[in-house]
């Protein structure tokens, strides 16, 4: 019998040899790409601030937008560029009003809500996020932020800015809407769209 195939197919044989390949491979390898340093694999991670937003202007009364044109959305992350206002302080809402699209119909409803108002304050005082650089991962994910509006006993209204998340989602900031869905609907008024 030839002992000598029988080392050469063993296991023990053939680990040096594999040894041998990979190390030669690892050399020729090494010798391709040192001549640079290796690319970035990671991104800068965005800084991210807090935003209150300038105190809304006090106004005569409620107008929910008679065009689609104003309405906020997340789909662009530079909106709105000035942002509505936050709650003035020391503004009592006496009214809240909310302004739903109806994308199919091209008119809002202006819904009026009743209740502890005391929650919403709250969630409205939350500052937004927001994120400077290009490391910010957004779902695609469209959000139709409702227009809100607040008035008090004496009839002035303002149009408040929704908390919202440095992808400029209000999901990500609850809160409020868990403080509508506590209110009770009142009455709901259909306005107009404009035919734009």
């Amino acid at each position: 019998m030839d002992t000598s195939r029988l080392i050469r197919t063993t296991p023990a044989f053939r680990l040096p040899l594999l040894a041998s390949v990979a190390l030669v491979s690892a050399l020729a390898l090494g010798g391709c790409t040192s001549g640079g340093p290796a690319p970035a694999t990671t991104l800068e991670a965005p800084t991210v601030t807090q935003l209150v937003p300038e105190p809304a202007v006090l106004q005569k009364g409620v107008e929910c937008p008679s065009s689609l044109d104003d309405f906020p959305s997340n789909a662009d992350t530079g909106y709105p560029a000035t942002p509505r206002g936050s709650v003035p302080a020391g503004f009592v809402p006496d009214q809240v009003f909310i302004c739903r699209p109806d994308l199919v119909t091209g008119v809002m409803q202006q819904e009026e809500l009743k209740g502890d108002f005391a929650p919403l304050l709250a969630a409205l005082a939350v500052p937004s996020d927001r994120a400077e650089g290009d490391g910010v991962a957004c779902t695609m994910i469209l959000e139709i932020i409702p227009v809100l509006w607040l008035v008090n006993a004496e009839g002035g209204a303002v149009d408040a800015a929704w908390p919202t998340t440095e992808c400029r989602q209000a999901s990500g900031k609850p809160d409020t809407q868990k403080a509508i869905d506590g209110l009770t609907v009142a009455g709901t008024t259909v306005v107009p769209g404009s035919g734009k």
